[in-house]
Formats: structure tokens, sequence, C-alpha cells
């Protein structure tokens, strides 16, 4: 190591020649110096982390003055998210950040949100479809008339309403069968038949025996001893009557067990009954809900004549399921009957068109025309020449039977 050039004693005489240096502060102002210059060090960390927190606050703000802006620019003028919409919003924002470094999965990503969403687009397509199914679900169950039997027959249900306050006839067509079969085909009908869908009430098969009684115009039918038909005897008579009275039977006859005559709870003892073909009634519309059928449906009692049943068919709205059958401003002039043929002058004012509305009315108005015994119809001073098939230029045949079914 080298050797410095100066002695030790040459640096004392060094020092004791410089001049002599005196403070004159006490000892309390040196440490109240001292004490100062600490407090003055102390405030500099202090204002270092007011000037930090203070810069993180402008920046936050900026972040979430431009994330609202964002918001309102996406979602609209009010510039507020649902609870499910911040929560998909922070999943995608995490998604995006996981899938930066990774192309391969972004794309599957967006592949899979892609088929999401065309899942997505199809369930609306078929939610806007199912109206449009209801719509046609709620069509009226029209008449079957001659001109449809050319190579077909026909068997109709009386069957009890959702609340079993009337009976609606409903109509199959089948093929042309031989007239010896009807009661087979009849019986047969009732354990098929499904009422519910046609929003009627879950009525048939019957705990009954039907069979041929002693001609081909009697129907014979057995009870059980104890059968509730024999019970509820009204709703079941009124319900075979409906349902035999489509056929050239005329008369219903009656055992219990074997046994000549039944004894019902309200009609009393019956060996036979006749099945009447002419009631006098008006018909009116039911329908149990807006996606079952609309039926013409006859009314539980009979009138006088054909124009008081006529005016009778524009009522029925204080029923549960049954309106009118006949339009208010379907009005007419004057009535008259020729025969077997009744000819109904409409006023200039009765509103008639050729959509399903008019053709209801003009079916109910066969049908009454039908009860009363009529066979033909004639409309005179009608606005238009056609209502679906009817032609009412010319004489109209009433149907056969009302409210064909599938």
């Amino acid at each position: 190591m080298r050797k410095s050039r100066w002695k030790e004693s040459e640096i004392e005489d060094m020092l004791r020649e410089l001049p002599k240096l005196k403070d004159d502060r006490t000892k309390a102002e040196v440490f109240a110096k001292i004490d100062d210059k600490k407090r003055k060090k102390n405030w500099i960390p202090l204002i270092a982390g007011a000037a930090s927190l203070f810069l993180l606050v402008v920046l936050a703000s900026s972040l979430i003055i431009e994330k609202k802006g964002t918001t309102n620019q996406e979602g609209g003028s009010s510039g507020k998210l649902s609870i499910s919409e911040n929560k998909e919003m922070a999943d995608i924002e995490r998604e995006d950040a996981s899938n930066k470094g990774n192309p391969s999965e972004d794309k599957q990503y967006n592949q899979e949100f892609s088929s999401k969403q065309t899942g997505i687009e199809s369930k609306d397509k078929v939610s806007e479809k199912e109206p449009r199914k209801r719509e046609k679900e709620k069509t009226f169950a029209q008449a079957i008339y001659q001109d449809d039997l050319k190579n077909a027959s026909i068997i109709t249900m009386g069957v009890p309403d959702d609340q079993m306050n009337f009976i609606v006839p409903i109509s199959f067509k089948l093929k042309h069968y031989d007239e010896s079969d009807t009661l087979n085909l009849i019986v047969n009908q009732m354990s098929d038949i499904d009422e519910e869908q046609y929003g009627l009430s879950d009525y048939f098969p019957l705990d009954i025996k039907i069979s041929q009684g002693n001609d081909r115009t009697t129907a014979h039918i057995d009870f059980q001893e104890k059968s509730p038909l024999l019970d509820e005897d009204t709703l079941f008579l009124h319900s075979m009557e409906e349902t035999l009275s489509y056929t050239k039977i005329e008369k219903m006859t009656f055992s219990t067990d074997g046994k000549q005559g039944a004894m019902f709870a309200h009609a009393g003892y019956l060996k036979e009954e006749v099945i009447p073909h002419q009631k006098n009634r008006t018909y009116l519309q039911y329908q149990r809900d807006e996606t079952s059928p609309i039926f013409l449906v006859p009314s539980n009692m009979g009138y006088q004549d054909f124009e008081e049943a006529l005016q009778a068919g524009k009522g029925g709205e204080d029923i549960e399921g049954i309106s009118p059958s006949i339009p208010h401003d379907l009005k007419w002039e004057r009535i008259s009957y020729v025969g077997d043929l009744v000819i109904i002058q409409l006023s200039d004012q009765a509103a008639i068109e050729n959509n399903e509305e008019s053709l209801q009315a003009l079916e109910a108005i066969l049908f009454i025309a039908k009860d009363f015994g009529f066979e033909k119809v004639k409309f005179e001073n009608a606005s238009i020449e056609e209502v679906g098939e009817l032609n009412l230029t010319k004489d109209i045949m009433v149907p056969k039977a009302p409210n064909q079914v599938k």
C-alpha cells in the first residue's frame, strides 16, 4: 500500500494554525433547530402520498367516465344495465382476457356463441309460429252437406260441454257403411273419441249395452242395476237423443240387467223413449277456450216459431263458453214459407261478407231451419253471391250434420 506523504506532527501543526471556531448558541437552541429539521423532513412523505392519491382519483374518474360513455352507446340513452347484464359483461371481459393469448380458444368460443345465438333465434321463430298454430286450432267446425257424402257416411255424437250445460253434436265422416252397422259404429266411436281435445267433457264410453231392437228403427239399451246413468238420466237421455237423431232410429227401448224397463231418477220408470227429430231449437256457438274449436250447439229449449228462434240466435252472452251464432248486424226484413222452403228477405244494411264469421252465421240459420223441419233456405237481397261454398243466389239445402271433426 502506498504511504502518505504527510507526517502526523505536520498535520497537528497545521490544525493549530487554523482560526478558532466558537458557537454562541445554547444547547436548547441547538436541539430546537435539530427538531425543526426533523419535522420538515416528515412532511415530505405525506405530501408525496397525497399527490399519489390525487393522481389515482383522477385516473379512476377518467376510466369510469369512459366506461359509462361506452355503456350509453351500446345500451341506449338510459346508460343502465341490469344485474344479469353486468354479470354477463364481466364474464365476457374475463373470457376475452383469458383468450387473448390463445387464438384457437377464442375462435372456438366465437363458434359456440354463434351456435347458441342460432339456437336462440330458432326458439324465437318457434315462439312466433305458436300463435299461428293456435289461430289454426280456433277454426270453426263446419257442417257436412249431402255433396260431401258421395262415398262416405257420418256418425254424430252428442257430447256434453265442459260444464255439462249443453249437448254438443260433433260429426265424423267415415267410409261408406251399411245402415245395419250404425249402432256398432256408434259404440266403437264412443270408445275411440277423445272429447277433451275438443274442449268437451270426458263422457264416453258408457257402462251400457247397446244393441239392435225389434227392428232397424229401434235401439235397445240395457243398464246395470246401480248404474250412475240412471241417476244422471237427464244428461244421458239428451246425449243419446242427440246422437241417434242423425240416424234413422226412431226410438230407444230400455232394460235393467235384462229385465224390461229402467227406473230413472228424474224421468221415472221408462220402457221406451221416442227420438225427436224436430225440436224447434235455436243454435248458438260454444268454445271452451281460445285453443278449442268453435262449435254450433243447439239450445236446451224450443221456440214457437222459426223467426223467434232466429232472434234467439243473437243471444247467449251470459252463459260460460256460449256466444251468439248470428251477429246483431245481420238483419232481415221479412220471412216467408213455401212448403219445405223458408225465404229470408235480408235488409239493405245486413252485413254479409265472404268470411268465416258470415259462414258461421249462415250455417246456424240453416240448422235452425233444419230443426223446424225445413229442407231448404233461400236468402234474398244478399249483398254478395257466395259465402264459402254457399251460393246465395240459389236455394240452399240444409246440412246433414254439424261440427265436422277429425
